[in-house]
């Protein structure tokens, strides 16, 4: 039996020389046998190699699904994450948290680093992330889930977004912000860096002002801050461990110095009228008040002011050098006592002759208006009264009108003059017996009276 060496139809009449199926001439049996041979190793090659292409296709997506699964499912990304953290690769840290509403740079994604393996610790973080991306991938329903440091703080987001080449669920990692303030005490303008830009933040005294948004951490900022005391260069720290609901407190660690100020020798002074004078600003003086912050890079000065009997007093200047200044500087100032004593001594010397005057004053000015009242004659007092003076209105208009109150047996309990005005506080005595203080001021005049009421109180 013969093949044919064309179609491969087998011939069993061995006389024919040609194939009943194609036509084709065959040749003689040692000829043909080996194209016979030959055909048929050819059939078989073309049998196999469409398996062999199946085969290897097949072998092509197992490895190519292998790579993908490798980078691209859920446990493969939690890996990537894992890895930077615990090789302290910021860059990648930092691409991997970046989100559209919030950019992480690469000192925020080191501090945040450290802040994970402080605050959570690496055994735990692997093993949360790793748990937390499992369950979220097998679950249907859950989207989202919080890495937590071990005194229960939030400080990572793992959530479901999406799909990766239509196999794996794409998975995100994100930390949450919170807003850190600052509460100067002062009016306060902060200079420094975010997401390596300089930023400028003016904040009021007394009142919150957030210098923006961070992700967790335990941050030492480098800045500088300007108030009207001078420039500090310092740090603003913050740590997300002691952190509000909603915000995070500043700690500022400025290079700065307080100043406690004790005066000397003051006694005699008014103490409300007692000042504090560092550098150009005054203050009211206060025995435990602490003044400041100053910089400690600059030299300051430091005095007080008083009065007393209308004169200001004031003490020498102390110098306190750069080099000197600390935390908390002690300064102490002081007046002169003799000078302040003799003055006292002068004044009220002074003064008890100006009482005496102007008790005769007084004393005549209350005979004239009760006159002046009784008799309705406004003439009678008028000589008293400066014209044009509210209190010369204000006397004539009450005798005329008949509801000026009588001034009698008057006092005079203190005076204080300042050029030609004086201040006096007179007590006298209403129609029932009972005492009437008023305040008084009156001018210097040139005639028999000496003085001119001008106002009372």
């Amino acid at each position: 039996m013969t093949t044919c060496p064309k179609c491969g139809e087998e011939i069993k009449n061995e006389q024919t020389n040609h194939c009943p199926n194609c036509g084709t001439t065959i040749n003689d049996n040692g000829e043909n046998n080996s194209n016979q041979a030959s055909n048929e190793a050819t059939i078989r090659l073309k049998k196999i190699v469409p398996w062999a292409i199946g085969g290897f296709i097949i072998i092509l997506l197992i490895i190519v699904f292998v790579l993908l699964k490798n980078f691209n499912s859920p446990d493969a990304q939690a890996k990537i994450l894992i890895n930077a953290i615990d090789n302290d690769d910021s860059q990648k840290v930092a691409t991997m948290l970046t989100t559209r509403d919030n950019k992480v740079d690469e000192t925020e994604a080191q501090t945040y680093i450290k802040y994970i393996k402080k605050e959570v610790g690496m055994t735990k973080f692997i093993f949360d992330i790793r748990e937390t991306v499992e369950k979220l991938n097998k679950s249907e329903t859950r989207v989202a889930a919080y890495l937590q440091t071990r005194a229960g703080e939030n400080v990572l987001r793992v959530s479901k977004n999406g799909r990766r080449y239509l196999i794996f669920n794409n998975m995100s990692f994100t930390p949450p912000t919170k807003e850190v303030t600052v509460k100067p005490k002062e009016d306060t303008k902060y200079e420094f860096k975010d997401d390596g830009r300089n930023k400028k933040v003016v904040a009021e005294a007394d009142k919150e002002t957030t210098i923006g948004k961070f992700i967790p951490g335990n941050y030492a900022i480098d800045a500088k801050k300007i108030t009207d005391n001078g420039v500090f260069t310092g740090y603003l720290k913050f740590d997300f461990k002691y952190a509000n609901s909603n915000t995070v407190d500043v700690n500022e660690d400025f290079n700065e110095a307080k100043v406690h100020v004790k005066i000397k020798n003051g006694e005699q002074l008014s103490r409300s009228s007692l000042k504090v004078k560092i550098n150009d600003r005054t203050w009211d003086y206060g025995n435990a008040k602490v003044y400041g912050p100053y910089p400690k890079n600059k030299d300051i000065t430091v005095s007080a002011t008083g009065k007393v009997k209308g004169k200001t007093f004031e003490t020498e200047t102390k110098s306190i050098k750069a080099d000197k200044l600390t935390d908390n500087t002690d300064v102490t100032v002081s007046f002169d006592d003799d000078d302040i004593s003799d003055y006292i001594e002068k004044k009220e010397k002074e003064d008890n002759s100006l009482k005496n005057k102007l008790g005769s004053f007084f004393s005549s000015y209350s005979l004239s208006l009760n006159q002046a009242i009784a008799q309705s004659d406004f003439s009678l007092v008028h000589s008293f009264l400066k014209k044009g003076s509210s209190s010369y209105d204000k006397v004539r208009k009450s005798i005329a009108s008949n509801t000026s109150a009588r001034l009698v047996s008057p006092i005079i309990l203190s005076v204080d003059q300042t050029g030609d005005t004086i201040k006096a506080k007179v007590q006298g005595f209403g129609l029932n017996g009972l005492p009437v203080v008023k305040n008084y001021v009156l001018e210097e005049s040139k005639d028999d009276l000496g003085y001119k009421l001008v106002k009372v109180d």
